[in-house]
């Protein structure tokens, strides 16, 4: 800026150097000089700010440009995560209304097939605990007549009962009771091996018999089986280790 200041100053006088001759005025002359100098000096301080300006313009011109960018690789980012989110939510809602007709369905056959059917097969099933089983039903029935019990309560209780049934084919129990026999009461030991068939033998040990399934009622088989049902009553109570035993399963000759 000196620099220009001081050529500007030459130039002056030389001019005013030239003019001399025709009017000699060395006051107006400097007036001017000194006028013409400051006026150059001050823009040139205004040049030099509004270069100043202009380059911290640019660095916050930058600054936005880089901020934009920055908020745009975002926006295509979060754009990327809200529609997998729309993905899944299209698919939540159709397992939502899948799960509906799936309950429309399940609960009509919790209560009319697996309630009813299993009711039935007990029915139709070996004598055994049939007070506990029929309380069974009662509660279940109970359980799917309930209007605050959920489908996944309702659906549990049926399960629970036939996991319960489904374990019956898989042991055995000697248990005491009373039967009737020839129209007199007996005390009996009952034995039951799964659900394949089950048998009594008198306290005194003198009577055998099984449970006739076509006839549904208690029927005497041979005395030959009265030891064998013995041993099979000792390892249901656990009193004898596990052996294999001759007992009639299916249909008993007399």
């Amino acid at each position: 800026m000196i620099h220009r200041i001081l050529l500007t100053a030459v130039a002056l006088l030389l001019a005013t150097s030239f003019s001399a001759f025709g009017q000699a005025d060395p006051q107006r002359t400097e007036s001017r000089m000194s006028s013409a100098i400051d006026i150059e000096a001050r823009v040139q301080d205004k040049a030099e700010d509004w270069a100043l300006g202009k380059q911290d313009l640019v660095d916050e011109i930058r600054d936005v440009q880089t901020t934009i960018t920055w908020y745009e690789y975002n926006i295509k980012k979060y754009q990327i995560y809200i529609d997998r989110l729309n993905r899944n939510i299209d698919v939540l809602r159709a397992k939502k209304l899948e799960a509906r007709k799936v309950r429309e369905g399940l609960e009509p056959y919790l209560e009319d097939v697996a309630v009813d059917g299993l009711e039935a097969f007990i029915a139709s099933d070996l004598p055994f605990d049939s007070e506990e089983r029929k309380m069974r039903i009662e509660q279940l029935r109970n359980v799917m007549n309930g209007p605050h019990n959920s489908l996944a309560e309702k659906l549990r209780k049926v399960v629970e009962a036939l996991e319960i049934e489904a374990s019956f084919g898989r042991d055995a129990s000697a248990t005491d009771g009373t039967l009737v026999l020839n129209g007199v009461e007996t005390d009996v030991t009952i034995l039951r091996l799964g659900r394949l068939a089950m048998f009594y033998q008198s306290l005194d040990g003198e009577s055998v018999g099984w449970w006739n399934k076509q006839a549904k009622t208690w029927e005497p088989i041979d005395d030959s089986f009265a030891r064998s049902i013995r041993r099979a009553l000792a390892m249901a109570r656990g009193e004898r280790i596990v052996e294999l035993i001759q007992v009639p399963i299916g249909a008993v000759k007399q």
